[in-house]
């Protein structure tokens, strides 16, 4: 699949208005995508899509299965009740729509039937993805397929936390972050998969190290552990921001906000790569490999394939402050990936 050239954009709904430029629709269908943070993916891919075709922007629709039924393939699928998905729809999936600097509205149709009658109504170059059909849904969320498109640090430089999403998030951290000098740890302590959670004590005792280096550690927890009040007192003396873990803008914000950015396991924190002032030093799951990739016999290898890039590698443009880390988390580990990114960034200053 490859994006038009800017002489074939979308030329409908011009009306009398000889300024007025056409958006396209952006169709993420639950009915054979998943519910998670791989929407960020699909953000990107209407990004680029809309930016070659020469469109004004996207509106992002996402539209219920049969039935008003989710997508129930994979391993997380099957872990995720109905309820728990449409939780996740409202509050992480169209989040992605406000923070999306291109994208121009977001809507939700819980009956397939009420938006088969709109579809009708959109001219064919303004789908995307193009040729969608509701018999034959194919949505683009896949990493590998995204970067055979070669896309420019532009493109892929999608989201951005409003100018109020900052302004909180810095008075927080004018209470928190005394030194500043923030950086964040993005931990994994979910019940789905519990072996691929963060190395607690590990990290823990990094953060305490990152403090004594004159920096100002800040704990974003899993949003399972916020939800569940498991956050309070989780850390020790280590600050906490629940808030981003069930707001992603002021999770965005905060990123924005700090130095460097260290994660575990990837998922969220991945938006800092589609955003180009963050840092982003994410370690990968290595000895504790996700069950989409261990499913069919999966390793290492595989897990490349589904970030688009070769083993050991990372995305394009890779500095020490936004790589993967193809280690475990063990202390040496991400004192290392750690001071490698800070020297980078007091390099460039």
């Amino acid at each position: 699949m490859s994006a038009p050239p800017a002489d074939t954009a979308a030329q409908p709904g011009k009306g009398g208005a000889a300024d007025f430029t056409p958006a396209l629709f952006a169709i993420y269908d639950l009915a054979v995508s998943p519910v998670t943070f791989d929407v960020m993916n699909f953000f990107v891919f209407a990004n680029m899509w809309s930016m070659r075709a020469g469109a004004a922007g996207y509106n992002v629709i996402f539209v219920a299965g049969p039935g008003g039924r989710f997508r129930d393939l994979t391993p997380k699928d099957k872990s995720l009740d109905p309820a728990e998905k449409t939780w996740r729809l409202r509050h992480i999936m169209a989040s992605h729509a406000h923070i999306a600097k291109r994208c121009l509205g977001v809507s939700t149709y819980d009956r397939r039937e009420d938006f088969g009658q709109m579809l009708r109504a959109i001219h064919p170059t303004q789908l995307f993805p193009p040729g969608y059909t509701q018999s034959d849904p194919r949505i683009p969320f896949m990493l590998v397929d995204l970067f055979a498109q070669n896309p420019t640090p532009g493109e892929l430089d999608v989201f951005a936390p409003d100018a109020a999403a900052l302004r909180k998030t810095q008075a927080w951290l004018d209470r928190h972050a005394p030194r500043g000098r923030p950086v964040s740890l993005t931990l994994r302590s979910s019940t789905i998969e519990p072996q691929r959670n963060s190395n607690m004590p590990a990290w823990l005792e990094a953060a305490a190290r990152i403090r004594d280096r004159g920096f100002d550690p800040i704990i974003l927890p899993d949003t399972d552990l916020v939800t569940t009040g498991l956050d309070i007192g989780a850390f020790g003396d280590i600050p906490c921001y629940p808030m981003g873990a069930i707001d992603l803008e002021l999770r965005t914000a905060l990123y924005r906000r700090c130095l460097v950015n260290l994660a575990d396991n990837g998922g969220p924190a991945f938006i800092n790569y589609f955003m180009a002032a963050s840092s982003a030093v994410c370690f990968l799951p290595v000895e504790k490999l996700p069950e989409a990739v261990t499913l069919q016999g999966g390793g290492l290898d595989r897990m490349a394939e589904l970030l688009g890039v070769a083993p050991y590698e990372s995305f394009p443009g890779a500095t020490p402050a936004r790589r993967f880390v193809w280690k475990p988390d063990t202390l040496d580990n991400i004192m290392d990936a750690f001071d490698a990114a800070a020297a980078y960034i007091a390099a460039q200053q």
